[in-house]
């Protein structure tokens, strides 16, 4: 039985002799093939091959799933599971060869799309023959369905977070009805932050409450990073705060 580091380097050997790129990022393996690429979290991986005992068995499985998906000529979107996603204006924007469709979202934070199959995410491309009005139309839709109550993280403090962990999370600051919650227990000016796709933190608007921003976005251990600002909502404007 292979170690969790001897399985990880392995696998990312042989897979990287099938298909264009595969790498780790953060909790996730990305796999590319040609323009396409896709990510898996990695302990899913793991612990299918502890289930199997079989290395050449979990590889050729893993492999077949990464080609179906990722050999399509066409890729099909399902309207139902696409999603809107906050991600930094720098992220993946060095691959040449895979151009994400993005839009500006504010400040220095972007919006991508994911069709979300459960375990794996897929990132619409510029490139994907899909009708980009739909997907937007549709994405927010469906986060907008999406609840997550705004609760209090010290009952001391005006300092709010999600209270379930999804991959949204950081999203869902801008859908309807979160934005219904943060003006009802916030108000329509505050300060917040999004330092992973999982955190969403919200505070009243007040200049002593940035360092304790600062030091929550330091303890975040979600790999899959957004931003490490912080940012505030004044005037209905969104934008990195002033320290």
């Amino acid at each position: 039985m292979l170690s969790f580091t001897d399985f990880s380097n392995k696998i990312i050997t042989d897979l990287n002799k099938r298909f264009s790129e595969v790498i780790m990022e953060g909790n996730h393996l990305v796999v590319k093939f040609g323009p396409t690429s896709m990510s898996i979290p990695f302990n899913t991986m793991y612990k299918e091959y502890q289930s199997r005992k079989d290395y050449r068995e979990t590889l050729k499985s893993y492999s077949r799933i990464f080609n179906d998906i990722l050999s399509q000529y066409k890729f099909k979107i399902d309207y139902k599971n696409v999603y809107p996603m906050l991600k930094s204006r720098d992220f993946r924007q060095r691959e040449n060869n895979i151009q994400f469709y993005r839009e500006q979202a504010f400040a220095d934070i972007d919006t991508l799309y994911v069709t979300d199959a459960g375990e794996v995410f897929r990132f619409v491309l510029n490139s994907d023959d899909v009708d980009f009005e739909k997907v937007r139309k549709r994405a927010w839709e469906n986060l907008n369905k999406i609840t997550n109550p705004l609760v209090k993280l010290d009952k001391m403090l005006d300092i709010f977070c999600l209270k379930y962990s999804t991959d949204y999370n950081s999203t869902l600051l801008l859908s309807t009805t979160l934005q219904k919650q943060i003006y009802k227990k916030v108000g329509q000016e505050y300060l917040f932050a999004i330092p992973s796709s999982t955190t969403l933190i919200v505070v009243k608007l007040r200049h002593e409450y940035i360092k304790i921003i600062e030091s929550l976005i330091m303890i975040d251990n979600d790999p899959n990073k957004v931003s490490d600002k912080v940012y505030r909502c004044k005037n209905g404007v969104l934008d990195i705060a002033s320290v």
